[in-house]
């Protein structure tokens, strides 16, 4: 297996399984409710946010991928329109998904040579060195929403 393949592999069990940390996305978001995805606790961002902030940096890394400039800017990555309607928070999801699958079908076709070479400036890195940034950022996130999933549903009615 090449490194690029590896690392779409790796992208595609973050989604839905099985990796080594025995937890995916899929798994954890598949209940979480419209009320549940809003609900803000001790000053923390929601799930719906964070869902919304781990698609915004797999939409710019696969943007660059397809050949586009990298649009994206850190101040942006967290401006979640508000969701309201449980219709809208399967659409995030069913988004976040689809780009993450979109993302690994792409990064699996870069050869050695382009995965060395640099991810638009040379001050970003490599191809290589984002796509793994990409992996440990969303599950540094993915984390965060576990964490959330328990504290709201532990919470007293």
């Amino acid at each position: 297996m090449t490194t690029s393949q590896h690392l779409a592999k790796h992208l595609r069990e973050f989604i839905s399984g099985p990796n080594t940390t025995g937890s995916h996305l899929k798994e954890h978001l598949a209940d979480i409710t419209l009320e549940e995805a809003n609900q803000a606790v001790y000053g923390l961002n929601t799930i719906a946010k964070l869902v919304y902030h781990i698609n915004y940096y797999i939409e710019a890394v696969s943007g660059v991928l397809d050949g586009e400039p990298l649009t994206a800017k850190d101040i942006y990555s967290y401006d979640a329109p508000i969701l309201k309607t449980q219709e809208a928070w399967k659409l995030r999801l069913d988004t976040l998904y689809t780009n993450l699958d979109r993302c690994a079908s792409q990064a699996s076709r870069l050869t050695d040579q382009e995965l060395k070479s640099n991810f638009v400036l040379e001050k970003y890195g490599t191809y290589e060195r984002n796509l793994m940034g990409l992996l440990e950022h969303s599950h540094y996130h993915f984390g965060q929403i576990v964490v959330l999933k328990k504290i709201i549903r532990q919470q007293p009615v």
